[in-house]
C-alpha cells in the first residue's frame, strides 16, 4: 500500500480511570484472522497524519492519551503557551482575548467523557475502524464565553479556526497562495445552547501537541473534523462560512426519500451515526475446557443506545451485556460469553439499537441512504478461527 492521500478520505471514505487489567489471570487473547499485514497504528506521519487506536487493546473505558487516534491535515503545530492567545471577535459587542493561564484559572471548569470518531473511520484494512477513541476532557464552556462576549442579534454562525493551515489552491493567483486555516462553523443557536467544551486537558493532563495543545474544541456527538485542534480564534459572522474543509472536503451525498421519489443532496458531515464494533475476544481455561468472551464498544447517534446485539455465523441475534456506561456522549462497553464455539472459522457481527428504534445498518442498508465512504456506521463482520483445543 502507498501513502494515504487526502483524496482517500474525500471519496473513500470527573474521574480519570485509565486502566483495567488487560487480561485476567489465565486469560489469553484470540487473534482475529481479518487483520491485514498493512495494518499498523502509525499509518502515516503527515499530509495527512493518520494514527489508529488498536481496538484489540480496548480494555478500559478511557483511551490512554498516547494511544488515542489522530488524524490531521499536516503536522501538529508547536504553540508557545506564553504567547498563545484565544481571540473571540466578529459580531460581538465585547471581543475577548484570553491567555492559556486565563482559561486554566477560570472558575466553572468541568470534565466531560466524550468519544471522538473520525468521519473517515471504516473497516479499511489499514485502519480497522481504529479512528475512534474516548477521553475525559477538561475545560470551560463555549456558551459561557460567547455569552460573556455579547453576541450581536444579527449573528448567524460561529467559526472556529485552528493554528494549522495550508495554501488554498482555489485562491492561488500568480505566485501568491493564500493560507487556509482548518476551520469549522456551527449555528449561533447550537453554540449557545449546546454542551460544547473548550478543552485544555485530556485525561487529567495538559493536552498533548498531537491532540490540540494548548486548546481544542470538543463537541459531543459530532464527527472529529469539527473538533478543531490548536484553537486560536473564534469568529462570529452573519453569513455562511464555507472554508475548504467544511464546504468542499467533508461532504456526503445523502438520500431524502418520499413515497414518490428519492432526492440525493450534498450535505456537510456533522453528527455521529449509531455504531458498534467487535473489538477483542479472549478465553481462559475452566477445568478441561475453555471459556470464551467477546468484547466491544458502541457509540453515536442522536438517541440513547439501549441495546447491543451480536450475531455469530448468521444465527439469530443475541443481546450482549452492557458493562460500562458513563453518559450519552461517550461510548459504552459491552461483552458476551461465547458458549462452546466449534473449532474452525467464524464470523461475528454486532449492531447497536437506540431508544427510537434506530438499528445500526448493514453495508447494503447504508448504501440506500448514503453514497459516501465517510460516515460509515455499517455493521462490521469480524473473522476469527478457533483451534481444536478444548
Amino acid at each position: 500500500m502507498g501513502r494515504w492521500s487526502r483524496r482517500h478520505f474525500l471519496v473513500s471514505g470527573a474521574a480519570f480511570s485509565l486502566s483495567a487489567p488487560a487480561l485476567a489471570a489465565g486469560e489469553e487473547p484470540i487473534a482475529f484472522s481479518d487483520y491485514a499485514p498493512e495494518f499498523r497504528t502509525d499509518a502515516q506521519d503527515n499530509n495527512p497524519r493518520v494514527k489508529s487506536f488498536d481496538l484489540r487493546t480496548l480494555t478500559s473505558f478511557t483511551t490512554p492519551s498516547e494511544d488515542f487516534f489522530a488524524f490531521h491535515q499536516t503536522r501538529a503545530p508547536q504553540a508557545d503557551p506564553a504567547t498563545w492567545r484565544l481571540r473571540i471577535g466578529g459580531l460581538v459587542k465585547r471581543p475577548l482575548e484570553l491567555s492559556l493561564d486565563d482559561l486554566v484559572k477560570r472558575p466553572g471548569q468541568r470534565n466531560a467523557a466524550v468519544t471522538i470518531e473520525c468521519s473517515g473511520n471504516s473497516d479499511d484494512p489499514r485502519i480497522m475502524n481504529g479512528l475512534v477513541s474516548n477521553a475525559v476532557w477538561s475545560g470551560v464552556d463555549l456558551a459561557e464565553l460567547l455569552r460573556e462576549s455579547l453576541v450581536q442579534p444579527e449573528a448567524r454562525e460561529v467559526v472556529f479556526l485552528g493554528m494549522d493551515s495550508e495554501p488554498d489552491v482555489k485562491w492561488e493567483a500568480g505566485n501568491t497562495s493564500y493560507p487556509s486555516p482548518h476551520g469549522w462553523s456551527i449555528y449561533v443557536q447550537e453554540a449557545l445552547s449546546g454542551n460544547h467544551l473548550l478543552a485544555f486537558a485530556m485525561n487529567g493532563k495538559p493536552l498533548p501537541a498531537e491532540h490540540g495543545f494548548p486548546l481544542r474544541l470538543v463537541m459531543p456527538g459530532w464527527y472529529g473534523m469539527s473538533q478543531i485542534k490548536w484553537l486560536t480564534r473564534i469568529e462570529v459572522i452573519d453569513h455562511r462560512y464555507e472554508g475548504r474543509h467544511m464546504a468542499r472536503n467533508y461532504q456526503s451525498l445523502r438520500a431524502v426519500k418520499s413515497p414518490e421519489t428519492t432526492l440525493w443532496l450534498d450535505t456537510s458531515i456533522s453528527r455521529n451515526n449509531l455504531k458498534s464494533v467487535v473489538a477483542r475476544i479472549t478465553r481462559h481455561r475452566v477445568g478441561e475446557r475453555f471459556k470464551y468472551k467477546i468484547f466491544g464498544a458502541a457509540w453515536g447517534g442522536s438517541a440513547k443506545i439501549v441495546r447491543v446485539e451480536l450475531q455469530i455465523d448468521g444465527s439469530s441475534w443475541q443481546e450482549a451485556s452492557i458493562d460500562e456506561r458513563r453518559g450519552d456522549s461517550a461510548w459504552l462497553l459491552w461483552s458476551m460469553t461465547w458458549k462452546d464455539p466449534a473449532p474452525g472459522r467464524h464470523i461475528l457481527v454486532s449492531r447497536a439499537i437506540n431508544d427510537r428504534g434506530g438499528i445500526q445498518p448493514t453495508r447494503e442498508e447504508l448504501r440506500e441512504s448514503l453514497l459516501s465512504n465517510r460516515e460509515d456506521n455499517s455493521q462490521w463482520p469480524r473473522k476469527v478461527a478457533i483451534d481444536s483445543a478444548r
